[in-house]
């Protein structure tokens, strides 16, 4: 009983501890995962009925995370490489962020996919049987997606432990000290081996696995695998600098030095610069080569709920992008910056929408309509609550454990200048 008092009283005497926006924004996160938790169990129970899934729409809402996620994500893989490999020092403030942002992108990849596969006991089907054949060669795309992305998770989960051993009731342990130390030194080569596991499932999930259904005019192209490619390095990197300059925000503390954002938002937006050019030549050769296999035309294709609009709507954000971060004078003024980085995970968010919500839409056949999807209140809570609790451990990280050594030396340089 006096334990349990003593863990009341110490989350009582949190809870006080927090603003009363940071007291509303855990009550609604609160919400949401407890609405992910019920509504997850009632889909995994009685299955994807209470889905709007159909044929035409064969992904649930929570897709869309998958490949948002993934492809955000793929801002961990990027930033290691540069740092570690490339040796750009000025983005070690930020690796220990990007590397738990990457962690927990894979992790509710993984968590969707479970609910997506509509039968979570035969989920090691993507593994092994029925989609292995002769010699060993995967007979589906699906399979190299999810041992590429089980592999890639557990590197994250290695470049994740030094972490928590950072922490200074650890770190003050002769052996764990150098545990922690000696796994740093060899992190460029989870970085490298991350970079190379990574290239495949970007391509694959956000766009190869897409790209090869030739029966779907929106879709088929081969150059979709390495487009992904190219948007998870530039949308990724925008997306490592927003969450921690939103960290940086709530904890009201320089947690990461501008320069540190400025030159990962330098990389971003020359990525930028080839995901545009990339992009125009997409639509191009759709237009002129890839739709016209299917007897139709490019515009012909937008239609229904998804207009061409969000084509436009990509577009903009990319171009905004480009600007703000390329340009010396916007990039190092820090409010036009994080519009730089809004604009570019936007651009991202809005390709992976485009890919599955207009790409499903589209009839397999000219003289059919278009159709639309309607969330049900269970796909709305199992997305929403999942990415609520990737937020929560993310906040929990930032609190408890040195997730901003630049943060940390910073007060206590403060303290001891006190």
């Amino acid at each position: 009983m006096k334990y349990l008092k003593q863990a009341f009283d110490f989350c009582v005497n949190e809870w006080k501890s927090y603003s009363k926006n940071i007291q509303i924004t855990l009550l609604v996160l609160g919400f949401l995962v407890a609405g992910f938790l019920v509504f997850g169990i009632q889909i995994l129970f009685w299955g994807l009925g209470y889905t709007d899934m159909n044929n035409m729409f064969a992904f649930g809402q929570w897709i869309i995370g998958d490949l948002g996620l993934v492809a955000l994500g793929g801002g961990a893989f990027t930033t290691g490489f540069i740092l570690y490999i490339f040796r750009n020092d000025k983005l070690e403030p930020l690796i220990n962020s990007t590397v738990l942002i990457g962690f927990l992108c894979y992790l509710f990849t993984l968590v969707f996919l479970v609910f997506d596969i509509g039968q979570p006991l035969r989920a090691w089907f993507g593994y092994t049987y029925p989609n292995w054949g002769p010699g060993l060669m995967p007979q589906s795309m699906l399979t190299e997606v999810v041992w590429c992305l089980t592999f890639y998770f557990c590197v994250l989960f290695i470049e994740l432990i030094p972490i928590p051993l950072g922490h200074r009731l650890l770190d003050r342990y002769p052996v764990i000290h150098a545990i922690g130390h000696y796994m740093h030194k060899l992190m460029w080569i989870m970085a490298a081996v991350g970079t190379f596991l990574s290239f495949f499932h970007q391509g694959s999930l956000g766009g190869g696995m897409w790209g090869v259904l030739y029966g779907k005019s929106q879709w088929f192209r081969p150059h979709f695998f390495f487009l992904a490619i190219v948007m998870a390095t530039a949308g990724g990197t925008s997306f490592m600098i927003l969450c921690a300059w939103l960290a940086g925000k709530v904890m009201k503390k320089e947690v990461v030095p501008m320069e540190s954002f400025q030159s990962l938002a330098k990389v971003s937006g020359i990525m930028m610069i080839a995901y545009l050019v990339f992009n125009a030549y997409d639509v191009y050769s759709m237009a002129t080569k890839y739709v016209p296999l299917y007897d139709r035309t490019f515009v012909d294709t937008w239609g229904g709920y998804y207009g061409i609009w969000m084509l436009v709507l990509e577009f903009l954000f990319t171009l905004g992008a480009i600007v703000i971060l390329v340009v010396p004078k916007f990039r190092n003024t820090e409010k036009t910056m994080v519009y730089g980085v809004i604009s570019g995970v936007m651009a991202i968010v809005m390709n992976k929408s485009i890919t599955v919500l207009h790409g499903s839409s589209v009839p397999n056949f000219p003289w059919k309509p278009f159709v639309g999807y309607n969330p049900t209140i269970q796909e709305w809570f199992v997305f929403l609550g999942g990415l609520a609790t990737a937020v929560l451990i993310y906040m929990w990280f930032a609190k408890y454990l040195p997730l901003f050594p630049h943060a940390d030396k910073h007060a206590h340089g403060e303290e001891h200048h006190a």
